[in-house]
């Protein structure tokens, strides 16, 4: 019952403020497309990626999103592509998002790149009020039940072979038709960065950082190291403040990738739910032998 009271209270709270973004544990993987359009084309050969995550398992009206991503150089240069479509479902909110990203991709030097994305899409938001109790479905809160939501959002990228930093704001405008009190969405910003650090032929650390700051809540840190082995294998740990602990696994199988995760809650959440999981699958297309598909390759 106690579960029940805070899904409800949790689906109200975000029906009437705002509409957070999606959050994940594996961010070190081909996912930064979602929150940053200038990660198109930064590996290259094409690739397409799907991911599922089932935040806090045994709590009623808990998270679970499913995401598709693909992107793609335009031409052998500069430009680049890609497309993201987020499923999302909480409680008795449910929405879709699609958006389109391009990317600008300039050499600095002879190994550091800088890309620069803007990316446009849209919002399809469904709260389903009639599954609520003890409310007045009459009251103006709950007149409208769908919304669409335009909107823009840009992000910047510097990588190399060895790191990468990027910063970016996803949904930096959007195109709201409702009172300050009714938006669904605030901006989301991002900051993050990676590194790999080669021990010998076989072991490689990758140690990574991403911070996240919205206007209502509080900045949130995620810190990851991962090891890995041969370029085919890896298991980390990161923990994200005030939140959870977490358990990764990874393999790359020629140019198959594959990672699963699972999050141990820190919060007073902890117990009301068994902890979320999180699958990865994704796809680097190329011919073998190209470069950009070899095991030393960046790809991140």
């Amino acid at each position: 019952m106690k579960a029940l009271l805070i899904s409800i209270a949790l689906c109200i709270a975000l029906a009437s403020h705002a509409q957070q973004e999606s959050q994940y544990t594996q961010n070190q993987f081909n996912s930064n497309l979602q929150i940053n359009p200038a990660y198109a084309g930064a590996i290259q050969s094409p690739s397409l990626s799907m991911r599922y995550r089932n935040q806090w398992v045994g709590l009623n009206g808990a998270p679970s999103t499913f995401a598709l991503n693909g992107e793609t150089r335009v031409n052998k240069r500069n430009l680049a592509t890609g497309i993201s479509i987020i499923r999302d479902e909480i409680g008795i909110l449910q929405s879709t998002s699609i958006d389109l990203s391009l990317a600008v991709h300039i050499r600095l030097t002879e190994k550091g790149n800088l890309s620069v994305g803007l990316k446009g899409g849209a919002y399809f938001l469904n709260s389903d009020f009639s599954k609520l109790q003890h409310v007045d479905l009459s009251d103006p809160l709950y007149a409208v039940n769908k919304r669409t939501v335009p909107y823009v959002g840009l992000g910047m990228l510097y990588y190399n072979g060895k790191m990468y930093a990027g910063f970016s704001v996803p949904r930096l405008i959007s195109f709201e038709q409702q009172s300050v009190q009714n938006q669904v969405n605030e901006p989301h910003y991002y900051l993050y960065g990676g590194y790999r650090i080669t021990l010998n032929d076989d072991i490689e650390l990758r140690p990574a950082l991403l911070g996240k700051y919205e206007a209502s809540g509080p900045v949130e840190m995620d810190l990851a190291l991962e090891a890995w082995y041969k370029s085919t294998f890896a298991m980390g740990l990161s923990y994200r403040t005030s939140d959870a602990i977490n358990l990764m696994i990874k393999a790359r199988v020629k140019q198959l990738y594959l990672g699963y995760s699972y999050d141990m809650t820190i919060t007073r959440l902890r117990t009301y739910n068994t902890g979320s999981h999180e699958v990865f699958i994704g796809f680097q297309f190329g011919k073998k032998g190209n470069p950009n598909t070899t095991p030393n390759n960046r790809y991140f």
